[in-house]
């Protein structure tokens, strides 16, 4: 897989490809929370609706999800690196159209397009690193390197979204991609070397019924802050997506290649797991437009101090993961999962204090903290239960524990959004004269314990559901590779 490059066999191209697969991972992170700061932006320049501004965000984690596991398993057929550098020429070429939209229509579809081709890049990516360092301590170091990036991901996301808008406009959140998507197919052409294809079939029913389902439910959840939660349309598109995704589940019984193996959640731990990740994608996307809304449009920062003000929560991971990798030798990692989703519960319900001349030190800061420490919490115990005795089958683990991130940000980025906006309406109806800022915030509020309530519940029933277990004492686990 990897050049060599004279005497050393590869030794230091291996290197090489570990900064290039890192940096275009690191594109798909960033991509997901660089328009949380933009969007505001985009919204007043393209009129955007309160709706679409939250389907610009909905949109890409939703195609992202809902294709991941058939991205996977397309990488593994077509060949990894040839499946990377396909991801890299799509995902470039709708980040043009995104960044050239004229219309609300325009971009939302750019954005679908990323997602889809980054479900794509972002399992091959995974894969290539696994056979660019198979074993031995410069596997332990890769993957820590690796991480480390991924860890730090959203934070240069929302810090990158704030520079670029504030010095070049939002259209530059977008367009940024060209420039790094192009420097590193250049490096990842010069320093792997294409892979065999893989055998076997693709699940094509299946995606198409993962993708449909997830999609029905979402557009329902949206549907009912227009039609309303009782009106035929939302009912239909939530009662429709449900059957689809039970259809789904069915089809992983009997597929001869299942997208998602069913056995995997045998495992009481790993189950847990994926309701973790579940639960912590329907909070903290949400958050994050929320905050990001209010910084900008309610306490009157620019998009610059607004990315700023988000770098005390990839601090608080960064510190966290390191404490709890270390501690998962002693602690059950069911433990770290409750009290991870309960942090951000209350982090949420910080967020129903939030008033227009709230203090960032005394109100803001400890929402940054606290969804912070709750993720680096729930994160690397959710990714060692994820493949807690999964053997063969653990990248397919891990493929759907990031399935099932990507698929609770977006359901949950539906539903709180939609409480939002129809919280707002009511509360402008009812007081024409009052400042708008005020409607918007009971939106946000009302939204906030929602999701403080959703998050509270997961927290009890992912410690219930985990059992008693272990703590984990494998090899990988005994140093902390970050």
């Amino acid at each position: 897989m990897v050049r060599e490059t004279g005497q050393d066999g590869g030794g230091v191209a291996r290197w090489w490809a570990l900064g290039w697969i890192s940096l275009t991972q690191l594109m798909m992170v960033v991509d997901g929370t660089v328009m949380n700061i933009a969007v505001p932006s985009a919204q007043h320049d393209l009129s955007l609706s309160d709706v679409q501004r939250q389907w610009v965000i909905t949109v890409y984690v939703l195609a992202f999800g809902s294709m991941l596991l058939l991205g996977g398993r397309v990488s593994d057929l077509i060949g990894r690196r040839r499946a990377l550098l396909i991801g890299l020429v799509g995902f470039t070429l709708a980040s043009i159209g995104g960044g050239l939209a004229v219309s609300a229509e325009m971009l939302i579809a750019a954005r679908a397009v990323q997602g889809v081709f980054g479900a794509l890049v972002t399992p091959s990516a995974l894969a290539l690193l696994s056979v660019t360092f198979p074993e031995g301590s410069d596997r332990v170091r890769a993957f820590g390197v690796f991480g480390t990036i991924m860890g730090a991901g959203s934070g240069i996301g929302v810090l990158l979204g704030g520079a670029v808008t504030d010095s070049w406009g939002w259209r530059w959140a977008l367009l940024i991609n060209v420039p790094i998507a192009l420097t590193a197919g250049v490096g990842l052409v010069l320093s792997l070397t294409a892979d065999a294809r893989g055998r076997g079939r693709i699940d094509i029913i299946g995606g198409t019924l993962s993708a449909v389902g997830l999609t029905a439910l979402t557009l329902g959840l949206t549907t009912a802050e227009s039609s309303g939660w009782d009106a035929p349309l939302t009912i239909g598109l939530l009662v429709g997506g449900l059957a689809v995704l039970v259809g789904f589940v069915i089809r992983q019984r009997t597929a001869a290649h299942p997208l998602m193996p069913l056995s995997l959640f045998a495992e009481r731990l790993r189950s847990a797991a994926f309701t973790a990740m579940l639960a912590w994608g329907v909070a903290i996307l949400p958050a994050f437009l929320f905050l990001s809304v209010y910084l900008q449009q309610i306490a009157g920062l620019s998009p610059l101090l607004t990315g700023l003000s988000f770098l005390p929560y990839t601090a608080a991971i960064l510190v966290t993961v390191r404490a709890v990798r270390l501690a998962l030798r002693l602690v059950a990692p069911r433990v770290f999962l409750a009290v991870g989703l309960a942090l951000i519960a209350a982090g949420l319900l910080v967020v129903t204090r939030l008033e227009p001349d709230a203090s960032y030190v005394t109100h803001v800061l400890p929402i940054f903290v606290l969804l912070g420490v709750g993720t680096g919490c729930v994160q690397p115990a959710a990714n060692s239960a994820a493949t807690h005795r999964a053997g063969p089958a653990s990248g397919v683990a891990g493929a759907v524990a990031s399935t099932s991130q990507q698929v609770g940000s977006s359901l949950g980025l539906a539903l709180l959004g939609t409480i939002a906006a129809t919280t707002t309406a009511a509360s402008a109806s009812s007081a024409p004269c009052v400042d708008a800022s005020y409607a918007t915030l009971d939106g946000f509020h009302a939204a906030a314990l929602t999701g403080a309530v959703i998050l509270t519940v997961a927290a009890f029933g992912v410690f219930l559901l985990a059992g008693r277990s272990t703590p984990d004492r494998s090899p990988s686990n005994r140093r902390d590779p970050t």
